[in-house]
Formats: structure tokens, C-alpha cells, sequence
């Protein structure tokens, strides 16, 4: 039987850095699912890294255009260009079945980072966030064997809006300069606890993450807290409790 897919060693300690908390959740899951879903995150790390990679518009736009084409190729069925990350997302998008357009639905979404236009009111803004983080957590749960519902979608687009929240210092005179943060973490928070996901324990690794949201608005919503200056302080060890915890009692 032909092994499954899996990323490299440097790969996989890059995703490490970049993106610990969706690390940190999938390492939870058993070993297929867990490869399945780094692989997945470390090409949503490729598209999200973009913007910092190239020093103009047209460059990214370049670079999002080449994992189009990426896309075309495995879906089509035929040879795929070599890459660290192309290589086992092929084998994992032919075996796991995940509709075609939520792929070209993120990538489209996460090309939105290379326009500086600030977003022009919260509607917006919720429509990137679930276009991104809530595209990438309904395809993680296709990935992970699961069928993801409305509920799914939400509980990704809370987790993209609290990190819009968690980033207003540097976006406010940005992107979020139409939005207050008041605002912005009340509909955080509505978003969040509206997202009633159901999903078998098999699959939850792929949402447990989001268990993560309510401590983190907890600590922006301090009074003394400034969006522009502070950070939100949440280690380590605090997260990995928040997350067993919430595998534990199965719902986020």
C-alpha cells in the first residue's frame, strides 16, 4: 500500500512558527489525520505569507495565479509541478474529496491581503474572515472525514475576526480604519457563540482551535487594554490546557 503524503521536517517546523495554534490542534488528531491536516495548513501558510514575501502587488498576484494554476492540475487529474507543498496536497485533494471551488474560493480570499483598501464597513470584513479562516476550517473538516455545516463556516469566521481584533494595532490606520475595535470584538464574540458545531470526536481536532477564541477577546476586552499599543498575552501551557479541556468536554 502506497504511504500517505507527508510534509518535510523543515516544513513542518516552519508551520511550527507561523501558525502554533493550528499546529498545536492538529497534533491532536491520530497520525492520518494530523499529517492530512498539517499538509493543509502549510499550504494555507503559502498563500497567507504572500503579501510578506514579494515587494509589490503584481508579484503576489503572480504567486497566487501560479497555485490557481497548482490547483487546475491536481483537479484535472493529470502531472502537477513539483513542490514541498504541492506534492502531498495532490495526494491528499484526490483521496480526501473536497470540492474544487472552496480551493479557489481561499485562495481568492487570501489574494484579498494584497489590497491596502481598508474594508468598508463590518460586513466586510466578516465576509473576509469567512472566506479565509472559514473556507480553511470547512475544508479541515472535509479533509479530517467530517461533512461541515453552516456552523463549521461561523466558528472559522469567529476565528478570523478575533485575529483581526488580535492584529488591530497594526491594521487600524489600515485596513480596519472604518472599524472600531469596540465593534469589532462584539461581533467577534456574537459570531463565536452563535457557531453551534457538532462534529464526531474523530474530526474535532480540526475545530478545536477555535476553544482558543473566548480567552483571547476575554483579554482584549479588559478595560485597561489598548488595541493600538498591547498584545494579547496567552502562553503556551495555557493554551494546550484550553485545548484539552475542550477536546474533553467535545464542543469548543
Amino acid at each position: 500500500m502506497e504511504a500517505m503524503a507527508e510534509l518535510t521536517i523543515p516544513t513542518r517546523e516552519t508551520l511550527k512558527q507561523a501558525d502554533p495554534d493550528r499546529y498545536r490542534a492538529a497534533l491532536m488528531a491520530d497520525a492520518k489525520r494530523r499529517d492530512d491536516l498539517l499538509i493543509l495548513y502549510a499550504f494555507h501558510y503559502e498563500l497567507s505569507k504572500v503579501p510578506d514575501v514579494t515587494s509589490e502587488p503584481m508579484l503576489g498576484q503572480i504567486r497566487y495565479e501560479w497555485w490557481r494554476e497548482a490547483i487546475d492540475e491536481i483537479y484535472s487529474g493529470g502531472e502537477v509541478r513539483r513542490h514541498e507543498i504541492s506534492t502531498p496536497l495532490t495526494e491528499l485533494l484526490r483521496r480526501a474529496d473536497v470540492p474544487r471551488f472552496w480551493m479557489d474560493r481561499l485562495i481568492d480570499g487570501r489574494a484579498r491581503d494584497l489590497d491596502p483598501q481598508a474594508f468598508a464597513d463590518m460586513d466586510e470584513a466578516k465576509s473576509y474572515a469567512r472566506q479565509t479562516s472559514g473556507q480553511l476550517m470547512q475544508i479541515a473538516v472535509k479533509v479530517a472525514g467530517g461533512e461541515p455545516d453552516e456552523a463549521v463556516l461561523e466558528a472559522g469566521q469567529a476565528w478570523g475576526l478575533t485575529g483581526l481584533a488580535r492584529s488591530y494595532g497594526y491594521y487600524h490606520d489600515r485596513i480596519l480604519q472604518n472599524l472600531t475595535f469596540k465593534d469589532l470584538l462584539e461581533t467577534t464574540r456574537q459570531t463565536y457563540e452563535s457557531a453551534k458545531v457538532e462534529v464526531a470526536a474523530e474530526v474535532f481536532p480540526a475545530i478545536i482551535y477555535a476553544a482558543l477564541i473566548p480567552k483571547f477577546l476575554a483579554r482584549m476586552e479588559r478595560a485597561a487594554f489598548d488595541p493600538i499599543d498591547d498584545k494579547v498575552a496567552y502562553g503556551p501551557l495555557s493554551k494546550q490546557v484550553r485545548l484539552m479541556i475542550a477536546g474533553l468536554r467535545g464542543r469548543i
